[in-house]
Protein backbone atom coordinates (compact mmCIF):
# COMPACT_ATOMS: atom_id res chain seq x y z
CA UNK A 1 0.00 0.00 0.00
CA UNK A 2 2.32 2.85 1.12
CA UNK A 3 5.40 3.10 -0.69
CA UNK A 4 8.50 4.48 1.54
CA UNK A 5 8.45 7.46 -0.18
CA UNK A 6 5.23 8.29 1.91
CA UNK A 7 2.79 8.68 -1.13
CA UNK A 8 -1.00 7.12 -0.47
CA UNK A 9 -3.19 6.05 -3.03
CA UNK A 10 -6.28 7.69 -3.98
CA UNK A 11 -9.20 6.48 -5.95
CA UNK A 12 -11.62 9.59 -6.86
CA UNK A 13 -14.66 7.29 -7.55
CA UNK A 14 -17.14 9.30 -9.79
CA UNK A 15 -19.63 8.14 -12.70
CA UNK A 16 -23.36 9.10 -12.63
CA UNK A 17 -24.05 13.36 -11.37
CA UNK A 18 -26.62 15.37 -11.89
CA UNK A 19 -27.38 17.28 -14.93
CA UNK A 20 -25.85 20.35 -12.58
CA UNK A 21 -22.35 18.81 -12.43
CA UNK A 22 -22.32 17.04 -15.50
CA UNK A 23 -20.52 17.82 -18.74
CA UNK A 24 -24.11 19.86 -19.78
CA UNK A 25 -23.76 22.90 -17.12
CA UNK A 26 -20.44 22.36 -15.17
CA UNK A 27 -17.57 19.44 -16.24
CA UNK A 28 -17.34 17.15 -13.54
CA UNK A 29 -14.06 16.31 -15.16
CA UNK A 30 -13.08 19.71 -14.02
CA UNK A 31 -13.98 18.67 -10.49
CA UNK A 32 -11.71 15.24 -10.46
CA UNK A 33 -9.01 17.11 -12.76
CA UNK A 34 -8.81 20.14 -9.86
CA UNK A 35 -9.19 17.25 -6.55
CA UNK A 36 -6.74 15.20 -8.57
CA UNK A 37 -4.26 18.15 -9.51
CA UNK A 38 -4.87 19.89 -5.51
CA UNK A 39 -4.02 16.34 -4.01
CA UNK A 40 -1.06 15.26 -6.02
CA UNK A 41 0.50 18.66 -5.69
CA UNK A 42 0.99 18.47 -1.57
CA UNK A 43 3.66 15.55 -2.48
CA UNK A 44 1.46 12.79 -0.38
CA UNK A 45 -1.02 11.65 -2.71
CA UNK A 46 -0.88 9.31 -6.12
CA UNK A 47 -4.35 9.82 -7.17
CA UNK A 48 -5.93 7.90 -10.01
CA UNK A 49 -9.46 8.58 -11.25
CA UNK A 50 -12.52 5.97 -12.35
CA UNK A 51 -15.24 7.67 -13.93
CA UNK A 52 -17.67 4.53 -13.35
CA UNK A 53 -17.67 2.91 -10.15
CA UNK A 54 -20.18 0.81 -10.39
CA UNK A 55 -19.57 -2.95 -10.77
CA UNK A 56 -15.94 -2.68 -8.87
CA UNK A 57 -15.25 -4.97 -6.33
CA UNK A 58 -12.26 -5.79 -3.73
CA UNK A 59 -10.27 -6.50 -6.02
CA UNK A 60 -10.01 -3.17 -7.45
CA UNK A 61 -10.70 -0.91 -4.13
CA UNK A 62 -7.67 -3.05 -2.32
CA UNK A 63 -5.13 -1.33 -4.11
CA UNK A 64 -6.32 2.12 -2.30
CA UNK A 65 -5.79 3.77 1.07
CA UNK A 66 -8.79 5.63 0.57
CA UNK A 67 -11.55 6.56 -1.62
CA UNK A 68 -12.79 9.80 -2.86
CA UNK A 69 -16.40 9.34 -3.66
CA UNK A 70 -18.09 11.84 -6.02
CA UNK A 71 -21.13 9.35 -7.40
CA UNK A 72 -24.67 10.60 -7.31
CA UNK A 73 -26.49 8.21 -9.47
CA UNK A 74 -29.55 10.63 -10.45
CA UNK A 75 -29.71 13.84 -12.53
CA UNK A 76 -31.50 15.96 -10.30
CA UNK A 77 -33.35 16.59 -7.30
CA UNK A 78 -36.38 14.78 -8.38
CA UNK A 79 -34.98 11.49 -9.72
CA UNK A 80 -34.76 8.71 -7.49
CA UNK A 81 -30.52 7.71 -7.81
CA UNK A 82 -29.33 4.57 -9.06
CA UNK A 83 -27.38 2.09 -6.82
CA UNK A 84 -23.56 1.11 -7.26
CA UNK A 85 -24.82 -2.23 -7.09
CA UNK A 86 -24.94 -5.16 -4.66
CA UNK A 87 -20.70 -5.94 -5.59
CA UNK A 88 -19.34 -2.26 -5.10
CA UNK A 89 -21.90 -1.43 -2.08
CA UNK A 90 -20.21 -4.27 0.14
CA UNK A 91 -17.01 -4.09 -1.43
CA UNK A 92 -16.70 -0.38 -0.33
CA UNK A 93 -18.28 -1.01 3.23
CA UNK A 94 -15.26 -3.90 4.03
CA UNK A 95 -12.77 -1.48 2.95
CA UNK A 96 -13.62 0.86 5.57
CA UNK A 97 -15.07 -1.62 8.54
CA UNK A 98 -12.60 -4.43 7.46
CA UNK A 99 -9.38 -3.49 5.46
CA UNK A 100 -8.98 -0.25 8.33
CA UNK A 101 -9.32 2.23 5.10
CA UNK A 102 -10.95 5.68 4.46
CA UNK A 103 -13.83 7.31 2.50
CA UNK A 104 -14.25 10.69 1.98
CA UNK A 105 -17.70 11.71 0.69
CA UNK A 106 -17.77 14.86 -1.87
CA UNK A 107 -20.46 17.31 -2.25
CA UNK A 108 -23.69 15.53 -3.21
CA UNK A 109 -22.88 11.59 -2.60
CA UNK A 110 -23.27 12.23 1.10
CA UNK A 111 -27.35 12.39 0.02
CA UNK A 112 -28.88 9.06 0.72
CA UNK A 113 -33.15 8.78 0.56
CA UNK A 114 -34.53 5.59 2.42
CA UNK A 115 -36.23 4.68 -0.95
CA UNK A 116 -33.28 4.52 -3.15
CA UNK A 117 -31.89 1.38 -1.34
CA UNK A 118 -28.39 2.27 -0.56
CA UNK A 119 -27.14 -0.15 2.58
CA UNK A 120 -28.16 1.73 5.62
CA UNK A 121 -24.81 0.94 7.38
CA UNK A 122 -23.23 3.73 4.57
CA UNK A 123 -24.86 6.45 6.72
CA UNK A 124 -23.54 4.25 9.96
CA UNK A 125 -20.42 4.97 7.98
CA UNK A 126 -20.89 8.39 7.55
CA UNK A 127 -22.15 9.11 10.80
CA UNK A 128 -25.01 11.18 9.35
CA UNK A 129 -27.98 11.10 7.68
CA UNK A 130 -28.56 13.56 4.89
CA UNK A 131 -32.36 13.27 2.94
CA UNK A 132 -35.15 15.45 2.44
CA UNK A 133 -37.04 13.51 5.72
CA UNK A 134 -34.26 15.33 7.51
CA UNK A 135 -34.79 18.46 6.50
CA UNK A 136 -31.74 18.34 3.75
CA UNK A 137 -31.89 21.58 1.60
CA UNK A 138 -29.78 23.59 -0.48
CA UNK A 139 -28.97 26.97 1.17
CA UNK A 140 -29.68 30.04 -0.98
CA UNK A 141 -26.89 30.59 -2.92
CA UNK A 142 -25.31 34.08 -1.01
CA UNK A 143 -21.95 34.64 0.56
CA UNK A 144 -22.00 32.57 3.61
CA UNK A 145 -19.57 32.66 6.66
CA UNK A 146 -18.19 28.94 7.54
CA UNK A 147 -16.78 28.40 10.42
CA UNK A 148 -14.40 25.90 12.94
CA UNK A 149 -16.40 24.16 15.66
CA UNK A 150 -13.43 21.86 17.03
CA UNK A 151 -10.28 24.50 16.26
CA UNK A 152 -7.94 21.90 17.98
CA UNK A 153 -9.14 18.85 15.34
CA UNK A 154 -5.65 17.82 13.30
CA UNK A 155 -7.83 18.57 10.30
CA UNK A 156 -9.10 22.51 11.55
CA UNK A 157 -5.98 23.46 13.80
CA UNK A 158 -4.04 26.74 12.92
CA UNK A 159 -7.18 27.58 10.50
CA UNK A 160 -8.38 31.05 11.03
CA UNK A 161 -11.95 31.23 12.94
CA UNK A 162 -14.33 31.48 10.17
CA UNK A 163 -13.79 32.26 6.21
CA UNK A 164 -16.37 33.28 3.79
CA UNK A 165 -17.82 31.17 0.55
CA UNK A 166 -19.80 32.47 -2.30
CA UNK A 167 -22.11 31.01 -4.38
CA UNK A 168 -21.39 26.97 -3.49
CA UNK A 169 -24.07 24.53 -2.98
CA UNK A 170 -24.26 24.72 0.75
CA UNK A 171 -26.35 21.70 1.56
CA UNK A 172 -27.72 22.27 5.45
CA UNK A 173 -30.01 19.80 7.37
CA UNK A 174 -27.87 16.70 7.88
CA UNK A 175 -28.99 14.68 10.88
CA UNK A 176 -25.67 13.66 13.11
CA UNK A 177 -24.60 10.70 15.11
CA UNK A 178 -23.12 11.06 18.19
CA UNK A 179 -20.05 9.55 16.81
CA UNK A 180 -19.10 11.95 14.45
CA UNK A 181 -16.87 15.52 14.94
CA UNK A 182 -18.11 18.21 13.12
CA UNK A 183 -15.71 20.11 11.35
CA UNK A 184 -17.17 23.24 9.62
CA UNK A 185 -20.60 24.31 9.92
CA UNK A 186 -22.84 27.57 8.47
CA UNK A 187 -25.48 29.26 10.38
CA UNK A 188 -28.68 28.42 8.95
CA UNK A 189 -30.94 31.79 9.12
CA UNK A 190 -34.38 31.90 8.18
CA UNK A 191 -34.26 35.24 6.66
CA UNK A 192 -31.89 34.57 4.30
CA UNK A 193 -34.76 31.86 2.77
CA UNK A 194 -37.36 34.34 2.86
CA UNK A 195 -35.97 37.06 1.14
CA UNK A 196 -34.42 34.75 -1.43
CA UNK A 197 -38.27 33.46 -2.16
CA UNK A 198 -37.53 30.11 -1.33
CA UNK A 199 -38.34 26.87 -1.92
CA UNK A 200 -37.68 26.80 -6.13
CA UNK A 201 -38.28 24.35 -8.72
CA UNK A 202 -34.58 23.31 -7.95
CA UNK A 203 -34.96 22.58 -4.33
CA UNK A 204 -38.41 20.47 -3.96
CA UNK A 205 -38.04 20.48 -0.31
CA UNK A 206 -41.47 20.32 2.17
CA UNK A 207 -41.68 23.32 4.35
CA UNK A 208 -43.80 22.84 7.28
CA UNK A 209 -47.20 24.16 7.98
CA UNK A 210 -45.73 27.04 9.96
CA UNK A 211 -43.77 27.95 7.69
CA UNK A 212 -39.54 27.90 6.51
CA UNK A 213 -38.60 28.40 10.24
CA UNK A 214 -40.04 25.36 11.20
CA UNK A 215 -37.60 23.07 8.78
CA UNK A 216 -35.01 20.98 11.24
CA UNK A 217 -31.98 22.92 11.91
CA UNK A 218 -33.35 26.05 10.90
CA UNK A 219 -31.64 29.02 12.76
CA UNK A 220 -29.13 27.05 13.94
CA UNK A 221 -25.34 25.91 12.94
CA UNK A 222 -25.43 23.37 10.73
CA UNK A 223 -22.80 21.18 9.72
CA UNK A 224 -20.75 21.05 6.70
CA UNK A 225 -18.03 18.50 7.06
CA UNK A 226 -17.73 16.21 9.63
CA UNK A 227 -15.38 12.71 10.76
CA UNK A 228 -16.29 9.92 11.60
CA UNK A 229 -14.35 6.25 12.81
CA UNK A 230 -16.38 3.37 11.48
CA UNK A 231 -15.18 -0.43 12.28
CA UNK A 232 -11.70 -0.64 11.66
CA UNK A 233 -11.90 2.21 9.32
CA UNK A 234 -12.71 6.10 8.47
CA UNK A 235 -15.21 8.43 6.93
CA UNK A 236 -15.02 12.05 6.28
CA UNK A 237 -17.54 14.32 4.61
CA UNK A 238 -17.36 17.44 2.79
CA UNK A 239 -20.45 18.93 1.20
CA UNK A 240 -18.89 22.20 0.06
CA UNK A 241 -16.96 21.87 -3.16
CA UNK A 242 -19.58 23.08 -6.03
CA UNK A 243 -18.14 26.17 -7.26
CA UNK A 244 -14.74 26.18 -8.29
CA UNK A 245 -14.32 29.26 -6.03
CA UNK A 246 -14.33 27.56 -3.25
CA UNK A 247 -10.75 25.38 -4.47
CA UNK A 248 -9.23 28.77 -4.13
CA UNK A 249 -9.53 29.17 -0.66
CA UNK A 250 -6.75 28.08 1.07
CA UNK A 251 -8.87 26.76 4.70
CA UNK A 252 -11.22 24.77 1.97
CA UNK A 253 -8.30 23.65 0.50
CA UNK A 254 -6.47 22.72 3.76
CA UNK A 255 -9.53 20.84 4.84
CA UNK A 256 -9.66 18.39 1.88
CA UNK A 257 -6.07 17.38 1.97
CA UNK A 258 -6.27 16.48 5.35
CA UNK A 259 -9.69 14.63 5.69
CA UNK A 260 -8.55 12.33 2.81
CA UNK A 261 -4.80 11.85 4.85
CA UNK A 262 -6.64 11.11 8.06
CA UNK A 263 -9.71 9.15 5.96
CA UNK A 264 -6.45 7.23 4.65
CA UNK A 265 -4.61 6.86 8.07
CA UNK A 266 -6.00 8.48 10.77
CA UNK A 267 -3.05 11.05 11.31
CA UNK A 268 -2.60 14.44 9.87
CA UNK A 269 0.72 15.68 8.63
CA UNK A 270 0.06 18.33 5.96
CA UNK A 271 -0.13 21.82 6.64
CA UNK A 272 -1.69 24.77 4.88
CA UNK A 273 0.18 25.81 1.57
CA UNK A 274 2.85 28.20 1.87
CA UNK A 275 2.03 31.92 0.95
CA UNK A 276 4.69 34.20 2.61
CA UNK A 277 7.79 35.72 0.62
CA UNK A 278 8.06 33.98 -2.76
CA UNK A 279 5.28 31.26 -2.32
CA UNK A 280 2.96 33.88 -2.60
CA UNK A 281 3.61 34.26 -6.34
CA UNK A 282 2.60 30.90 -6.79
CA UNK A 283 -0.20 29.82 -8.88
CA UNK A 284 -2.97 27.80 -7.44
CA UNK A 285 -3.30 24.88 -6.44
CA UNK A 286 -0.15 27.04 -3.88
CA UNK A 287 1.18 23.98 -2.15
CA UNK A 288 4.21 22.97 -5.33
CA UNK A 289 5.18 19.99 -3.67
CA UNK A 290 5.22 21.46 0.00
CA UNK A 291 4.81 18.93 2.57
CA UNK A 292 6.18 20.16 5.69
CA UNK A 293 4.77 18.62 8.70
CA UNK A 294 1.97 21.75 10.16
CA UNK A 295 3.36 23.81 12.53
CA UNK A 296 1.29 26.64 14.39
CA UNK A 297 4.43 28.75 14.24
CA UNK A 298 5.33 28.62 10.55
CA UNK A 299 4.40 31.37 8.29
CA UNK A 300 2.33 28.67 6.65
CA UNK A 301 0.07 29.04 9.02
CA UNK A 302 -0.01 32.77 9.81
CA UNK A 303 -0.61 32.72 6.11
CA UNK A 304 -3.67 30.53 6.43
CA UNK A 305 -5.11 32.67 9.09
CA UNK A 306 -5.32 36.05 6.80
CA UNK A 307 -7.00 34.23 3.86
Amino acid sequence: MTEPTGKLDVLVATGRVSVEHDNEHRSFRLHTSMLTTLLESTGRFRVRVLEEFRGIGDELLDRFDVALVMYEGRDDYHSVAERLGETTEQALLRFVRERGRGVLWFHGSSVQEPEWGFPEEFDRMRGATLSRRTGLRPRPQAEVTVRFPEPRHPITEGLPAEWAVVNDDVLTGARMDPSATVLLTVFDDSETYRRAGWPNAHTPVDVPPGGIGELPGMDTDQPLAWVNEWGAGRSASIVLGHDWDTFRKVPFMTVLVRAVEWAATGEVTLGPPERTGAARWRVWPYYDGDTSRFDRSTPAAEAAARH
